[in-house]
């Protein structure tokens, strides 16, 4: 090759490797800040007595809440998943089952096991403002009061939330997901926030720190195992790494953007998140396209508060409220992933006039731009620096040392960050760890920029192509997770 095209590609290598060392070192820094702030929130409350919350259990003041549970095609799980929402403990609040086309024996098991009676004429819907597919029938239990059934056409799982928000009746409505295990106390937690907001001060949305469930594991009766969810009992690697993985994001995106007023929100909403009704009818409800789900209603709802000047405030909990499914395979966490970036792509495109926008406050300023460069740019920049690192060294068009702060610097954001919050979290966390199960978490931790993060970077890399409309859309594949 010609010396002047060699020089050429030298310099461009060089000025890759100036660009990918200011990004990681200001990577390093946000999320550095942020999980201190994090620890020092934690420390703060981490001897309180949990027993603060059930001062609510019988508060008949505490705001009433609609459970909105879309399912389809659940025979066999349906009336499990129903008895775990009516155990829950909460002085009011009502549980909408939304039969959403299922094709299966889903509504007569419903009618069999829960004594049904039609009071579709007594319904007072709410001016949603949006169209819904057809509602067949709408029943109420007669063995518990609290259980609404509603019957309707297929039209997909936001149009299920759309017609649950139609018909419920209380001024705070919670969307659970599919593979979401609540706690029994989980209203408790996320309501308190509610009761204990300033005078002038509106809560507008609010949810909590997911623990996980192994795959298969979804007995839901069975709610003490949550705290052996760091360690991944099951021995599988997958769930370790993925355990390892959402300890750090809560902590950072969770509980370090929490004064910020978005944070990981935007992630859990879906899983398990509380909305002011009248708010969520405000913004016209959800979106009927599943690319943004609950994304884009959470910046949407933030985005209307600004606009109308008042103060409404999106809460994070820091203490588990929910259990949920992980994927136990690597083409499942694939598929999940895929779908998270192509929601989170799609729903900051769609609301790209709060980027940088001083009227958003810290949203537009500070939390929208850490989601850009940190959640949605950070996989194509690791990959890069990466690719940078295999090209310094395999061509010689670098000096050596300048390879090795550039693994270094991806080593300490990727691994040494998660080995961190790691040990933060067993500190914090009142099980017993033992030294084996602490080696092992810190093994693991340690190896992920190695081979976790960048095929899990792949994955997310090609959800952002997909939402760009660079690849042709697949068939929607069923939600696993937080997906």
């Amino acid at each position: 090759m010609d010396e002047r095209w060699i020089e050429m590609l030298r310099s461009f290598v060089l000025a890759c490797y100036e660009g990918m060392f200011i990004y990681l070192v200001l990577a390093i820094v946000m999320c550095s800040v942020l999980a201190a702030a994090a620890a020092r929130t934690l420390m703060r409350g981490r001897d309180l007595d949990p027993l603060q919350y059930h001062e609510m259990l019988d508060e008949e003041l505490a705001p009433a809440v609609s459970l909105l549970v879309p399912v389809r095609n659940s025979e066999d799980t349906i009336v499990q998943r129903i008895s775990c929402l009516l155990d829950i403990q909460y002085a009011r609040y009502e549980v909408i089952i939304i039969n959403d086309g299922s094709e299966d024996g889903t509504m007569r098991r419903l009618k069999e096991t829960y004594d049904l009676m039609p009071i579709q004429s007594k319904v007072y819907y709410s001016r949603l403002g949006q169209e819904t597919t057809q509602v067949d029938g709408v029943y109420q239990s007669r063995l518990h009061h609290r259980l609404i059934v509603i019957d309707k056409v297929y039209g997909g799982r936001m149009d299920s939330l759309n017609v649950g928000l139609n018909i419920s009746q209380y001024p705070y409505i919670a969307s659970v997901g599919p593979r979401t295990i609540l706690e029994r106390d989980a209203l408790v937690k996320i309501m308190k926030p509610v009761m204990d907001a300033l005078p002038g001060e509106e809560v507008v949305a609010c949810s909590g720190r997911v623990d996980l469930m192994a795959p298969g594991n979804t007995n839901h009766a069975d709610r003490a195992n949550s705290a052996d969810n760091l360690i991944g009992r099951t021995g599988r690697t997958l769930f370790v790494m993925q355990s390892i993985e959402y300890v750090r994001a809560f902590l950072i995106s969770g509980v370090g953007l929490v004064r910020y007023n978005i944070n990981v929100l935007l992630f859990t909403a879906e899983v398990f998140g509380v909305f002011k009704k009248n708010r969520v009818l405000e913004v016209g409800g959800y979106k009927r396209d599943d690319q943004v789900a609950h994304m884009e209603l959470v910046m949407r709802l933030q985005k209307h508060m600004k606009q109308i000047r008042e103060r409404g405030r999106i809460i994070y909990i820091p203490d588990p409220i929910c259990r949920v499914e992980v994927p136990g395979t690597w083409r499942q966490l694939c598929r999940q992933r895929i779908g998270w970036h192509m929601q989170l792509a799609s729903s900051l495109w769609t609301q790209r006039s709060m980027i940088f926008n001083p009227a958003y406050g810290w949203m537009g300023m500070v939390s929208i731009p850490y989601f850009i460069l940190i959640e949605l740019l950070g996989p194509m920049l690791e990959l890069g620096a990466i690719v940078l690192f295999i090209a310094g060294i395999g061509l010689q068009l670098v000096d050596i040392n300048l390879c090795i702060i550039l693994i270094l610097l991806l080593t300490l954001y990727g691994s040494l960050l998660s080995a961190g919050t790691v040990m933060f979290e067993i500190w914090c966390s009142r099980k017993a760890y033992t030294s084996r199960e602490v080696t092992r978490l810190l093994l693991y931790a340690c190896t992920e920029t190695f081979w976790f993060r960048p095929l899990n970077n792949i994955s997310r890399i090609y959800g952002m192509l997909r939402a760009m409309g660079l690849r042709k859309a697949e068939e929607k594949d069923s939600r696993h997770g937080l997906g």
